[in-house]
């Protein structure tokens, strides 16, 4: 019996403020708030072994209670609808667990706020240190934004 070769999901390691310098950057708009997301956590797809392709289920409706970001901290209490749309790399896919508090980067599409719910987490991230969450501040105020090494 021969082995099956391993197979492993290469991701960068989660930097809050890389992920800023990134959507900040990018073409779309993006908002970065810090809190819980409520959702049918049966929704989400499950890890499949035998995928081979890239997928994007069904998008998931959520609600998103905690802070937005702005200049001066996240210190602005939000409450709002937004939309989780998971994606699968082969048999890996993007996870969260309801009432975890996250760092997320949504996306504003036509008055809606969608999460790309990847399987490397960036867009989705666990919450920061208050440390981090001051260098987030100071990458919003147009300050120094220098990711970790």
């Amino acid at each position: 019996m021969a082995a099956q070769p391993a197979a492993a999901l290469s991701c960068l390691v989660p930097d809050p403020v890389r992920s800023f310098i990134e959507i900040d950057a990018a073409a779309e708009i993006y908002r970065a708030y810090v809190g819980r997301f409520a959702f049918d956590a049966s929704a989400l797809p499950t890890s499949d072994a035998s995928a081979d392709t890239t997928t994007t289920p069904p998008p998931i409706p959520a609600r998103f209670t905690g802070h937005q970001l702005g200049p001066t901290g996240f210190d602005t209490p939000v409450e709002a609808e937004m939309t989780l749309q998971p994606s699968c790399a082969g048999p890996w896919c993007g996870s969260l667990a309801p009432g975890d508090e996250v760092l997320v980067f949504a996306q504003v599409q036509d008055d809606r706020l969608v999460v790309d719910l990847a399987p490397c987490p960036g867009k989705v991230q666990g919450a920061p240190d208050a440390a981090m969450r001051d260098k987030l501040a100071a990458c919003m105020r147009g300050e120094e934004c220098v990711p970790a090494g």
